[in-house]
């Protein structure tokens, strides 16, 4: 046949069910994938984690299944595959235990981790508003930031990436073709022109609920930190922050009201020992360019006092030596607090 062996990951990888463990086992059982290809059902039925249903799926896909084709599948979707075997594919996501074999990349993935902005799917108005801020401090650091693309926070925190010209990466949990949510499609276009979008999940993988752990566990692989803006006690969110844990790295999350369903995720995680932050220099990332202390609102004294005297944002930017991308978010804080 001739593959290489990217090609017989990008195949097996292709088979719904096998995923990085089981490529693992497979590969420990036979040998070499090649040979594992090759293998009737009886024998791969041997391989733990290979049950009935997997070994009659892997037989009757195969015949097939093409890498050649699955890399012109994604060419198609503005795409390119890199297998952990190619020099391409990132050095922080061979921290994970198990790292997924084959990614899906549109646009391109950064050098170094950055940081996750995550949280729950139906966000409060402050809980939106303390995603964009953070995520524009963040930006306007050259940081990238790094989330889920589902719909409440993690929308936007890239759409305040985007805005601010930042570096974005969005981990899916659906293939590129099935998008999900499909109607973040449009935003998935402009966060590939600034970072990556990226996926596990071949052209044959159905979206389905297991995907979102999976994806998860690529968000916090591609970060040094997650921040938890908002999450309730069963959110999935939690998730995430449980990968960031079995990796060492830096959990932040954003307190509210006792009482706010919302928080009740972040509270559990600032028992457990995350960080607790209530702005964005308290993710200890580097020194505060503003220069100057906020203030409980959020936002400078001195900003509030440009604003309310009718300064435009770039005028503000100026007289405080501020990023513009931040001062836009204190605006928005702003602006939000006068409609509250």
């Amino acid at each position: 046949m001739g593959w290489s062996l990217r090609q017989y990951l990008i195949v097996f990888n292709m088979v719904p069910g096998i995923g990085g463990r089981r490529l693992i086992a497979i590969e420990k059982h036979f040998g070499s994938l090649q040979q594992a290809w090759k293998a009737g059902r009886a024998e791969l039925m041997k391989v733990p984690g290979i049950g009935t249903e997997l070994a009659d799926r892997l037989c009757t896909l195969r015949g097939s299944l093409s890498p050649q084709a699955e890399e012109a599948w994604a060419k198609q979707q503005g795409a390119r595959i890199v297998t952990i075997y190619d020099k391409e594919y990132p050095n922080y996501l061979r921290r994970l235990a198990v790292p997924p074999p084959v990614l899906y990349v549109a646009g391109k993935l950064p050098e170094e981790e950055g940081i996750a902005v995550v949280g729950t799917r139906k966000p409060s108005r402050v809980g939106i508003a303390q995603a964009r801020q953070f995520s524009a401090y963040l930006a306007a650091r050259g940081i990238p930031v790094i989330s889920g693309l589902a719909r409440g926070i993690d929308y936007h925190a890239h759409q305040q990436v985007v805005e601010s010209k930042g570096t974005a990466v969005a981990v899916l949990g659906s293939n590129l073709e099935k998008l999900y949510p499909g109607e973040h499609r449009l935003l998935a276009r402009k966060i590939a022109e600034q970072g990556a979008v990226i996926t596990e999940f071949s052209s044959k993988c159905p979206t389905v609920p297991g995907n979102f752990p999976r994806r998860n566990r690529i968000i916090a692989g591609c970060a040094r930190g997650v921040l938890v803006v908002q999450a309730g006690a069963k959110s999935g969110t939690l998730h995430t922050a449980d990968w960031a844990l079995e990796l060492g790295i830096d959990v932040w999350a954003i307190p509210g009201e006792v009482s706010d369903p919302l928080r009740q995720g972040n509270h559990s995680l600032i028992k457990q020992g995350a960080g607790l932050v209530t702005e964005p220099a308290d993710l200890l990332i580097g020194p505060n360019v503003k220069g100057e202390q906020q203030d409980d609102m959020g936002g400078s004294p001195r900003l509030r006092e440009l604003y309310a005297a009718g300064q435009s944002a770039n005028q503000i930017a100026a007289a405080l030596d501020m990023p513009i991308q931040e001062v836009l978010a204190e605006i928005s804080l702003l602006q939000l607090e006068e409609g509250s």
